[in-house]
């Protein structure tokens, strides 16, 4: 860069300072009252300057000597301060260059730990692969461990092939017309009350449910600390197409508590069976076609007539103060959750009416232990919604 004439020193001189407005006037006042033979002395040792480390420090140091004003001992001040300048740029020279011996003898150290570092990296790869190998095979571990965990889940799923309509639920029907004090009474002795349309029907369309089912007795003590499948605890009064829909993972009932109040509301989990109602229900999977047949026109025919959409909401019905266990239905429900899901029946956004309750604290530890026994598959409903309760 030529500094040409007085505006364009002005410009450099603005450059240098131009984040320190205090230091550049004064120097600025110098400069433009320069005689032409001071300003040609500035300009010629301020040019072999221009872009170095000590350019500032030069123009500052020569413009500070000149603002005495022009003359020879200005003149003499500014080649005085030029010379120390001069020296203190060759002592720097020095400095640069010793600075450069030490930087290379810091290379060579360098290169010295690149070596080891090299050894040991080669260490780490010998390492690396080892750990490699391990990994593979932890991820077959992890495989089997997840079919495993499937085929648990699997075993769990509720279908309608878990039903066993063998003389067993019979004989667990009147356990359970005893124990919720759903006799028939004085009443009509041929018919019985399903819990959730609160309405006597026939005898044969409505059967004594297991929740949690029969063919898992082998495991109810391990999964949810029962000692006998046949608790009337574990069991619900409903008609035929609402207990096959609950069998299925169609349906689910859903514990609530307001105000002091105990309820089971019927959670519906395929929504295709919105506007489906019961009795078609029931003619599509062949239940009990001849009693429905005999139905006559009224209060009866008419339940039969609801919708699954009319039903969901609904809570069961219990006349004598006894419920079942909440872990029996929770477990249902959280199993019917997660095939409902995977059967796609469910929009990705759906969420139950209300947290799954499992009753007491032991019930749910049991049942987050198997949770967790099962790894891969998890909870449809998240820990944090889980509430506690007394069975």
């Amino acid at each position: 860069m030529a500094l040409t004439d007085r505006l364009e020193t002005s410009k450099r001189l603005a450059e240098l300072y131009k984040d320190d407005l205090t230091s550049s006037l004064p120097l600025m006042k110098t400069l433009l009252s320069l005689g032409d033979d001071a300003f040609l002395m500035l300009r010629y040792g301020w040019e072999a300057y221009i872009g170095s480390p000590v350019e500032k420090a030069f123009v500052e140091m020569m413009l500070s000597g000149m603002s005495a004003g022009p003359g020879p001992s200005s003149r003499m001040i500014s080649e005085a301060m030029l010379q120390d300048i001069q020296e203190n740029v060759k002592l720097t020279q020095k400095e640069v260059v010793l600075t450069h011996e030490k930087v290379d003898l810091t290379h060579e150290k360098v290169d010295l730990t690149h070596e080891k570092v090299n050894l040991t990296q080669q260490q780490v790869n010998l390492t690396q692969q080892q750990v490699n190998l391990t990994q593979q095979q932890v991820n077959l571990t992890q495989q089997q461990v997840s079919f495993l965990a499937k085929l648990v889940v699997d075993e769990f799923t509720y279908t309608t092939g878990k039903i066993s309509g063998s003389h067993q639920d019979q004989d667990f029907k009147k356990q359970l017309q005893m124990y919720y004090g759903n006799d028939h009474g004085n009443q009509e002795p041929y018919q019985l009350r399903c819990m959730l349309l609160d309405i006597r029907l026939p005898m044969p369309l409505v059967t004594g449910a297991h929740i949690f089912k029969r063919c898992w007795r082998g495991k109810m003590k391990v999964v949810l600390g029962l000692s006998d499948i046949n608790d009337p605890r574990n069991g619900l009064l409903l008609c035929k197409g609402l207990e096959h829909a609950f069998d299925d993972s169609r349906i689910c009932f859903m514990y609530v508590s307001h105000e002091g109040k105990h309820e089971f509301i019927l959670e519906l989990l395929d929504l295709n069976l919105q506007n489906t109602t019961l009795w078609d229900y029931m003619k599509l999977n062949n239940l009990r076609e001849d009693e429905l047949e005999q139905l006559g026109e009224g209060e009866q025919k008419a339940a039969l007539f609801s919708t699954f959409g009319q039903l969901k909401g609904k809570s069961l019905i219990f006349t004598n103060g006894r419920y079942p266990f909440k872990r029996c239905l929770a477990f249902q429900a959280k199993q019917a959750i997660r095939r409902a899901r995977d059967e796609g029946w469910l929009p990705d956004n759906w969420e139950p009416v209300a947290p799954i309750t499992y009753g007491s604290e032991e019930a749910k530890e049991r049942l987050k232990m198997w949770l967790e026994m099962v790894g891969d598959a998890p909870a449809p409903i998240s820990e944090s919604s889980i509430m506690d309760d007394e069975d």
